[in-house]
């Protein structure tokens, strides 16, 4: 409740705070929104989480790195909403973060699990840039699925309370605080994001800020739950609770590589700029996205609770990503076939 209160106390302060100094976002291009709406989710969710981790005493190291790390990566995204970096400099601030991660806290990603059934698959040496690679995938991953009102709140949500479940039930406590507070932390800002209260006039944005600390916060908890000496969950289980924001990154880059485009050029190829053409409204897409990622993470925790072996896990989530990425490729020709179906059915 104290991270609900605080988080809903500083939208409250930083809007008008944003429009004085001109942190908004201005509909221009792919951006179709009416009005400039303040870029300050994310500074609130931050604001709401580190108030009460210091309040409340924070209960391991870890809450300190994260709260340095958080810092940084929510000033970069404000200078991105505010300059639009270029990549290469966000990309080289992510890489100096996550390695401040990985070295301050000792934590990488050393282990995959018995993923092929012949053993753990341990990584070694090439632990750490695989490490750090995540965190670059996980940042972006996050930032690219920011596309219409409360879809990274929502997909984050669903992976913070799998993670505080999973956590919870492996003994892990200390650190299920985390992803519980940024659960609390994420409803003031959905409630304003998806006009709940103020009815257009209260309207904010995540902004870089908030989707880029979303996506850091991810993979720090992820890692945490399972290379930590008290992990939690398997590795193979954190594909699930994130399954949506990866596939769509994933499937977009291969897209745009197979075009010859730079895989971080900005389209309207995302998934939920898809169900938006095929004519749903962007609440209706935001209702289909979440609920498929919650399956999806349902799917990832109740494997994991019955320790279903990884490799059986590793082939579904790599079939149900085979079709994911089949479907939208030929997700026009799919409607074209099912009108004509429906066409014919009415004649």
């Amino acid at each position: 409740m104290t991270t609900f209160v605080l988080t809903l106390t500083a939208i409250f302060i930083l809007i008008p705070l944003s429009v004085k100094v001109g942190l908004v976002d201005k509909p221009a291009g792919r951006k179709q929104h009416v009005g400039s709406v303040p870029l300050i989710g994310g500074i609130s969710i931050f604001t709401g989480v580190g108030l009460t981790l210091a309040w409340f005493g924070l209960p391991d190291n870890i809450h300190y790195y994260y709260l340095l790390c958080g810092g940084t990566i929510v000033i970069l995204g404000v200078f991105d909403d505010f300059m639009d970096l270029s990549v290469k400099l966000r990309l080289c601030v992510q890489l100096l973060i996550g390695s401040a991660m990985v070295y301050g806290l000792q934590l990488h990603l050393g282990n995959l699990g018995n993923l092929f059934a012949l053993g753990d698959v341990t990584l070694g040496y090439i632990g750490i840039p695989v490490t750090l690679i995540a965190v670059i995938a996980a940042i972006n991953a996050f930032n690219m699925i920011d596309g219409i009102d409360g879809l990274a709140g929502m997909l984050s949500g669903v992976t913070f309370v799998s993670v505080t479940l999973m956590m919870g039930m492996g003994g892990q406590l200390e650190h299920a605080v985390l992803p519980m507070v940024l659960v609390f932390a994420l409803i003031p800002y959905l409630l304003f994001n998806l006009d709940v209260v103020g009815k257009g006039k209260g309207k904010i944005f995540m902004g870089d800020a908030g989707s880029m600390l979303i996506g850091l916060t991810v993979i720090w908890l992820l890692i945490i739950g399972t290379q930590s000496d008290t992990a939690s969950f398997r590795p193979i289980t954190a594909l699930w609770v994130i399954a949506v924001p990866l596939m769509d990154m994933v499937a977009i880059m291969l897209r745009r590589i197979r075009k010859g485009q730079s895989p971080f050029l900005a389209d309207r190829e995302h998934l939920h700029h898809i169900f938006l053409r095929l004519g749903l409204n962007s609440r209706q897409a935001l209702v289909v996205i979440s609920s498929f990622s919650c399956m999806l993470a349902t799917i990832g925790v109740v494997g994991e609770y019955l320790m279903v072996p990884d490799l059986i896990m590793l082939i579904l989530f790599l079939i149900v990503f085979s079709v994911y990425s089949y479907t939208l490729q030929h997700i026009w020709r799919i409607t074209r076939a099912i009108k004509r179906y429906k066409a014919k059915r009415r004649g």
